[in-house]
């Protein structure tokens, strides 16, 4: 019988089947605690409880997730004892966690606590005025934000899409509510190649979207051009989060698979133009693995059926789709422990002296609609486009 992996529950990103007793709450329900600073994870946490004890909003888990991508490999894995930075949403306090240890070494009676006591939170007092990047820098200098993004990729961004599509949209939202007053403008440069070596990295334009960001802890492991992604730019928190999934056919023994050295000598498929530095950084690239990238996702799952590659890895929204339109569900299976999730971006260059600045409206404003809802709707609204479409 076919094993189907729920990528919908994926997105759960507390890690947890539905009927599993939660842990005992640690500190989801003290006080709200302040940003800024670095909390050392204890036994029961989870990253939804965290954003509750210092947002308010189990929602805005991604925001401590997208900043502490050196130690956090997936929304619903965090050890005791890891050391999370906590981001101010409003561009205030820290911009990194260097920058918050560094913050913390040099306040009074902080000089200790690099690694809070169980269940505290130490936050140095920083002035605002001094953090690069902050909200308040914005007020001094106004000029027209200028967004780059391109067509061909829906349901994100596309000029032919309601609101140019999702991210697109999204985009558009959290400017209005981060500041309603900002003048911006969102430019469609269709031919995605010199977005990032050109057109941004040169200051023609000031931020980009929607990009994915590798795992920058690896980057020894990334091709060329991921590592100058994670150099020489800095990321917005996610807009939306795309589960990869790994497709074998029904009954192989890859479908137990728990690690990715289980696919080292063997053959996947991923259709050409699609990116690969999640492969790279866990090593499944020459020699270890053989690539095959055919022109279509289509290409690659009949290649799969004709057992001329070992798996098929793509986004599972594609994969879903395919496999229904070939009719092979009974088939295929997917290999649910290798499943990741990568996730969307706008992103600045390091070298822009505004993009921190920029990045923060972003933030604020995605976390508002995170908090009110508006987030989801606006997502489920354009993927219903999307199946329909």
């Amino acid at each position: 019988m076919s094993k189907r992996f729920n990528w919908k529950a994926a997105l759960a990103v507390l890690g947890l089947a539905a009927g599993v007793a939660l842990p005992t709450p640690t500190i989801a329900a003290e006080a709200t605690l302040n940003c800024g600073g670095i909390y050392s994870v204890v036994k029961g946490d989870t990253l939804r409880e965290i954003a509750t004890a210092h947002y308010g909003d189990s929602g805005t888990y991604q925001l401590i997730f997208s900043a502490n991508r050196d130690v956090v490999k997936h929304p619903g894995l965090i050890e005791i004892g890891e050391l999370l930075f906590i981001p101010c949403t409003d561009g205030t306090g820290p911009a990194n966690k260097a920058e918050a240890l560094a913050a913390q070494a040099l306040a009074p009676g902080l000089a200790n606590a690099v690694a809070p006591a169980q269940g505290d939170v130490q936050v140095a007092a920083v002035d605002p005025s001094t953090v690069s990047g902050s909200v308040a820098a914005v007020r001094e200098f106004q000029p027209t934000i200028r967004f780059l993004t391109g067509s061909g990729f829906a349901p994100f961004t596309d000029e032919e899409l309601r609101e140019g599509g999702m991210i697109t949209d999204l985009i558009n939202r959290a400017m209005h509510r981060a500041d309603s007053t900002r003048d911006y403008q969102v430019t469609f440069v269709n031919d995605w190649g010199p977005h990032l070596n050109v057109l941004l990295r040169n200051g023609g334009f000031d931020l980009g979207f929607p990009w994915y960001k590798p795992d920058c802890s690896k980057i020894e492991k990334l091709s060329e051009s991921m590592q100058m992604r994670c150099n020489e730019f800095d990321f917005s928190h996610g807009f939306y989060e795309v589960v990869i999934g790994f497709y074998t056919r029904d009954g192989e023994p890859l479908t137990s698979a728990t690690d990715y050295t289980s696919l080292m000598g063997k053959t996947i498929c991923r259709p050409r133009g699609y990116f690969t530095f999640d492969l790279e950084q866990e090593d499944l690239k020459e020699p270890n693995v053989t690539m095959k990238q055919p022109a279509t996702p289509a290409d690659c799952f009949e290649m799969l059926m004709k057992d001329e590659v070992d798996v098929v890895s793509i986004n599972v929204l594609l994969g879903e789709d395919e496999i229904q339109k070939q009719d092979i569900s009974a088939k295929v299976a997917e290999i649910p422990e290798l499943s990741s999730i990568q996730t969307l971006h706008a992103l600045s260059a390091k070298s822009n002296p505004y993009g921190r600045t920029y990045l923060s409206l972003i933030n604020k404003g995605l976390r508002e609609m995170r908090e009110s809802g508006e987030w989801f709707s606006v997502v489920s609204q354009h993927l219903a486009e999307h199946a329909a479409r």
